[in-house]
């Protein structure tokens, strides 16, 4: 269930696929947006390697903030954000929210994490390492996920509106347009250009801070998430989550075009994290319960160890500086904490 050789799909393409049904496509699930694949029982690769550690209510969301010591942790069941002791693995506080998020980041080293909650149109801002509720913008409909820009503003992609909402430091917004059902939201390190994918339209656009469009492309068979690379590089790594490979992209003032692109061998890649300080890209495989790594040469991905993992490897987030990574097993309720 792969898809060789593509690189992007048009929207007529896309429709084409639907028309045949999709056999031998690798659309694996909808045919409309991707969706992580339904995991497998995780018994095929033995059990997981690391420190697994139980957090109940369906884990997703990943936010590992050094400078705190603290991973911040979405949970689907109820909503709320768990902020746990990255050295322990244990629960320091739960902060209920008035929805669910799927996503976060941090605004900065130190705080605040950002929250988009899908349930109640709402930005959270939560801070560190006490955890209360600094700010609650209203947004567009289901926001997925969110990233800081330059001059204190936040993106946030209304994946329901087909808009981005760019909230202010002041509180105040803009809302520009999207493409279709925004999902994927990521910064460069220093802010200078955002992106978006659509996973419905099947594009990624890049804009300034302000919410100006720098230009927009095709963005493979069926995209998800996205993460930026090292800083100055102008990379962005998107997760083609139905087209079985991650696509790397380059934007700034002038647009964004594809540079790159690896292909994951089936199991749809979906979380995204990336190691600046040793070059790595690390990928989930929901698909087959796998976390696999990847060396950055350039624009190239070179495939380079693989780890099992609890059952719905959703999310994975890295210790920038010891390199630790940890992976939210959704439907097991746990943590894996792996040390490369």
């Amino acid at each position: 269930m792969r898809v060789a050789g593509r690189l992007c799909v048009s929207a007529v393409s896309v429709a084409a696929l639907v028309a045949c049904g999709g056999g031998g496509s690798g659309l694996k699930r909808r045919t409309d947006v991707p969706e992580p694949a339904v995991a497998p029982p995780a018994v095929a690769l033995g059990d997981p390697p690391g420190r697994i550690v139980p957090l109940p209510g369906e884990p997703e969301g990943l936010a590992w903030d050094t400078s705190t010591g603290i991973i911040v942790v979405a949970v689907r069941n109820p909503g709320a954000v768990v902020l746990v002791d990255a050295t322990t693995g244990a629960e320091r506080a739960r902060v209920p929210l008035g929805g669910a998020a799927r996503h976060l980041q941090l605004a900065a080293a130190g705080g605040p994490v950002l929250v988009p909650s899908e349930n109640d149109d709402r930005l959270y801002r939560v801070t560190l390492p006490d955890g209360a509720v600094s700010a609650a913008s209203p947004v567009g409909r289901q926001p997925h996920d969110a990233a800081p820009a330059a001059g204190g503003r936040v993106f946030v992609g209304d994946e329901l509106a087909d808009t981005v909402h760019v909230v202010g430091a002041d509180g105040s917004s803009r809302v520009v347009p999207a493409p279709a059902q925004p999902g994927g939201v990521a910064s460069s390190p220093d802010g200078s250009v955002v992106v978006v994918v659509g996973v419905r339209g099947r594009r990624i656009v890049a804009y300034s801070p302000d919410g100006d469009r720098l230009g927009e492309t095709d963005c493979g068979v069926g995209p998800s998430h996205v993460r930026a690379g090292a800083a100055g590089s102008g990379l962005f790594y998107v997760a083609d989550t139905q087209g079985d490979a991650v696509l790397v992209f380059r934007a700034g003032p002038d647009g964004i075009r594809q540079v790159g692109r690896v292909r994951t061998e089936g199991e749809a890649p979906y979380g995204l994290a990336f190691d600046a300080a040793r070059a790595r890209l690390y990928v989930t495989l929901t698909g087959s319960n796998q976390l696999r790594s990847y060396a950055v040469d350039g624009t190239s991905l070179v495939a380079d160890r693989e780890w099992s993992t609890p059952r719905q490897p959703n999310d994975v987030a890295v210790d920038g500086t010891s390199g630790r990574v940890v992976v939210a097993g959704t439907a097991d309720g746990v943590l894996q904490f792996i040390d490369p």
